[in-house]
């Protein structure tokens, strides 16, 4: 998946959910990308890509503090759609995680 450019000052002013036990989670995606691939996944305070209550999820990697091109996922109005986002689209995150994404597949719209 391409990175997804939001200004740094979006993600700055986040908030990081927290997944601390594997046991007893409702997002286990969500959950293994931020134990076991250290993913973040950010709650977006002060966005308007999602409309609703001005408040949207995302998951970032951990240097998203520096890096503005550090989301991966687009900004979803819920921590469900998140996770639905992310099951559906686990294959081609992790893909790109470890091995880097081909500028060509971009060009070529292979990840719209």
């Amino acid at each position: 998946m391409p990175k997804h450019p939001l200004s740094p000052d979006a993600l700055l002013g986040s908030r990081e959910i927290r997944f601390l036990d594997r046991q007893s989670t409702n997002y286990p995606n969500l959950m293994r990308l931020c134990l076991d691939f250290e993913f973040r996944v950010l709650q977006l305070l002060h966005d308007s890509a999602v409309p609703s209550e001005g408040k949207s999820f995302l998951v970032a990697t951990q240097d998203y503090r520096t890096t503005p091109t550090a989301a991966i996922t687009p900004a979803c109005a819920s921590l469900e759609e998140l996770e639905e986002y992310i099951t559906h689209h686990l294959v081609d995150i992790l893909h790109d995680y470890l091995f880097g994404f081909v500028d060509e597949d971009i060009a070529n719209g292979q990840f719209d």
